[in-house]
């Protein structure tokens, strides 16, 4: 396929709809007694405006001690793979898809914890909310950079529960992701050597994983709040809980570029 060529020439929207954060995730991202669709922003978001650290490309990253796809040991795809993988183009439509998905479900989300009397894990959703955020911003850049006629997709309405099933729906589409669809994503960007989408899914995969750690934690925990804020670097979307950190484990990002929760 053309990477240029319109969508329609490919594979469907509905197609790619349904690529991303299936079982779970795809109940909670579609019903009509959900909660309405929050719009996303459709300029840049403040955090994917920020610049990238020295270790923008993966040589860097690797001479600095950061994982990259060629170097970690954890990007191997899950067996009997569930993603329809495309050319590395319709792999950025179908990310771009799911983490529209998932920004505006953690939205809502945040508003079902606030409104149960758990601020620290609406602050998380929110957090986590605005990490999809800058994955969006990155793939769509670079989806505009291949063809320049990139719509981005409608926000779903989406189902909400009580909080502690939020929270494992939400570990459940991060597992997904970063075990999933973003590591079959990332081969074939290798198999086109398209450095620049495998960086940007290699990042999002990671971030991914501790977004699901950050979860589980929440969930485990969810009857001992403690006062810790979620720290979110504004290049990769890693969340941290907590001040005892310098630097982004992902991207090497200073921890005074953070934004806190």
């Amino acid at each position: 396929m053309d990477t240029k060529q319109p969508l329609s020439q490919g594979r469907s929207t509905q197609e790619f709809s349904q690529v991303s954060r299936r079982g779970f995730v795809k109940t909670a991202a579609v019903g009509a007694a959900g909660v309405a669709a929050l719009p996303l922003v459709g300029a840049l978001s403040a955090c994917a405006k920020e610049p990238a650290p020295e270790t923008s490309s993966p040589d860097a990253a690797a001479a600095a001690g950061l994982p990259t796809a060629a170097t970690a040991s954890n990007f191997n795809i899950m067996p009997e793979n569930t993603t329809v993988v495309g050319t590395t183009y319709e792999n950025l439509l179908a990310a771009i898809t799911g983490e529209t998905g998932a920004t505006t479900k953690y939205a809502a989300f945040a508003k079902v914890a606030e409104s149960e009397g758990f601020p620290q894990l609406a602050r998380l959703f929110n957090c986590t909310s605005d990490a999809e955020k800058i994955h969006i911003e990155l793939e769509f850049a670079l989806a505009s950079k291949i063809n320049p006629d990139t719509k981005r997709p409608e926000p779903p309405t989406v189902d909400t529960h009580q909080t502690d099933i939020n929270l494992i729906f939400g570990a459940n589409g991060e597992i997904y992701e970063t075990s999933d669809m973003y590591p079959a994503f990332i081969k074939v960007a290798q198999d086109e050597n398209n450095a620049e989408a495998v960086q940007i899914f290699t990042r999002a995969k990671l971030a991914e994983a501790y977004h699901a750690e950050r979860y589980l934690e929440a969930y485990n925990n969810i009857d001992k709040p403690d006062d810790d804020k979620y720290y979110l670097c504004p290049v990769c979307g890693f969340i941290h809980k907590g001040d005892d950190f310098e630097s982004c484990p992902i991207c090497g990002t200073a921890k005074a570029s953070f934004k806190d929760y």
